[in-house]
């Protein structure tokens, strides 16, 4: 079977619970919504309001530390354009090496 790497990023929606049964979106297919104050997630099915979403699990860890799991120090993200990472994910991420040709930049998190 033959392999393909894609470049991703991953961005979690967040709000309180409050907040999400005000706005209660729909959800993307796939997309995580965390209620911060209680810490549960809810998936996405790209039809169902976030009110009749099932709660799929509850995390022991906040937004910025599933993120610091996922992203830790010294992990390389690769980007097309000049946007850093850091404004996306947090933590401090510094540019090392860039291909002019393709534009692909490669970003490492150094805090």
């Amino acid at each position: 079977m033959a392999e393909r790497t894609l470049n991703t990023k991953l961005c979690i929606r967040s709000d309180n619970g409050e907040n999400w049964k005000a706005a209660n979106p729909i959800l993307l297919n796939g997309e995580l919504g965390l209620e911060e104050d209680t810490r549960r997630v809810k998936i996405g099915d790209g039809k169902t309001p976030w009110v009749d979403l099932n709660y799929f699990f509850t995390i022991g860890i906040s937004k910025q530390e599933l993120i610091d799991y996922i992203y830790p120090i010294n992990f390389v993200v690769v980007t097309v354009g000049d946007t850093n990472p850091g404004e996306i994910l947090g933590g401090v991420w510094r540019e090392t090496k860039v291909i002019a040709i393709t534009e692909m930049r490669y970003w490492v998190r150094v805090e």
